[in-house]
């Protein structure tokens, strides 16, 4: 059933399992890092907490009003774990959200298999989580990934490279990567992508996820001669970005850097974003679909920033497609909403959500294309005022500015 925001304000029955929720109304506990001070958590807690207000605007949910429930993760599994079953066990919630490292996801999906409470996940990547499904469908079917897996990403930034190989003369590429589970497919898969389109691989390596010092990688990337280096990195670009502009290397730095997906990263980093590149579910200017404008620009109005990576456009999306399938099933009940929400297709602020199926590589991962969902390739540029702005250089016909080659080069 095709649904866009429809009107949720409808009688039925509560609890995520057997309608025994702990709480009055409808409820929703989010797992977020940090929210308030990390950009990924405080996104997360934003783009749910600007949900769950639209909803109970437009009447609720099951004639309930719906309470959102917060818990900080502290980037540690024991901690998630416990947050997560007060939230099930103790408090009783309809479904969980958020989540943003992968070695915390797979850490509670045997929880969730046990409590069978719907998770809407909001920012982990690693294929490993579907995989699970993809085992063992029957007892992990709870998880939603309303944004797809790192595999799809590094074939977007595959077919970056070689848009940037032709406009660019991008011949030589090297790949580096932060020691995380998540990153695993930009070390396996993407230089092989990249060969298939004719270009040199000379250099690809993994470093550790504190390293603060870049200069070393650096002299090793510019001794291959390389025009740009894709880095998958979520915790470390701030040193990473500083070090490339000060230092004036010769390659362009792309990828998938999450800390400068976030609209914030270009003040945080003291202008040092500007001339960088990035791979996202979305930034405020992207026209993905007919809703993205409208919400980046209610999401600014309402938190004076606009929404940051999947942490903001998936935690939104996965919430309200949630409710939407609760008001036409009339119930949280995870044994009804589970097939629903697998068959369900939502329009959201990116474009139109629908999920795989069982029997696909990726379970209850959202589908890609040109119907479904998009990445977005965008540069940090400083517009006419000094301020730094996201604009979109690729794909070409969501292009809001053309690429601009460092000043130094």
């Amino acid at each position: 059933m095709i649904g866009a925001g429809a009107s949720v304000g409808v009688a039925g029955c509560l609890g995520g399992t057997d309608g025994s929720g702990g709480g009055s109304g409808v409820q929703i506990g989010l797992i977020a890092f940090e929210p308030g001070s990390a950009p990924q958590g405080t996104a997360q807690e934003q783009a749910a907490q600007m949900a769950v207000d639209e909803l109970n605007d437009d009447g609720g949910l099951l004639g309930e009003d719906i309470e959102l429930q917060v818990a900080n993760s502290q980037g540690d599994t024991t901690t998630a774990e416990d947050r997560y079953l007060e939230f099930v066990v103790e408090d009783g919630v309809d479904m969980t959200a958020g989540v943003f490292q992968t070695e915390i996801m797979i850490d509670l999906m045997d929880n969730i298999a046990q409590h069978e409470v719907v998770h809407i996940s909001g920012g982990n990547t690693s294929p490993e989580i579907s995989r699970f499904l993809a085992e063992d469908y029957d007892q992990y079917k709870y998880h939603f990934r309303p944004y797809g897996n790192a595999d799809i990403w590094v074939e977007s930034v595959a077919e970056f490279a070689g848009y940037m190989h032709e406009a660019q003369g991008w011949d030589t590429i090297g790949v580096l990567n932060e020691e995380f589970e998540w990153t695993q497919p930009f070390s396996n898969d993407l230089p092989g992508l990249l060969e298939e389109q004719g270009i040199d691989v000379p250099y690809n390596e993994r470093y550790p996820g504190n390293t603060d010092n870049f200069t070393p990688l650096f002299d090793s990337l510019e001794s291959e001669g390389v025009d740009a280096v894709l880095m998958s990195m979520a915790h470390t670009a701030g040193p990473a970005q500083i070090q490339w502009r000060d230092e004036e290397r010769d390659f362009a730095i792309a990828g998938l850097i999450s800390q400068i997906n976030d609209p914030g990263a270009h003040e945080a980093f003291d202008g040092a974003t500007e001339f960088a590149m990035s791979n996202t579910p979305g930034v405020h200017k992207a026209e993905l679909s007919d809703q993205t404008t409208t919400f980046a620009q209610n999401y600014y109005d309402e938190y004076g920033v606009y929404p940051n990576d999947a942490f903001s456009y998936a935690t939104y999306d996965g919430i309200k497609m949630w409710a939407e399938v609760v008001a036409q099933e009339e119930t949280t009940d995870s044994e009804t909403i589970v097939p629903a929400l697998a068959d369900h297709t939502y329009e959201g602020t990116r474009g139109t959500i629908e999920f795989n199926g069982e029997d696909s590589q990726f379970p209850h991962d959202a589908k890609f294309g040109e119907d479904r969902l998009r990445r977005v390739n965008f540069q940090w540029q400083v517009n006419d005022d000094g301020d730094g702005v996201q604009e979109v250089i690729y794909p070409e016909d969501l292009a809001t500015s053309d690429y601009q080659e460092p000043e130094w080069f």
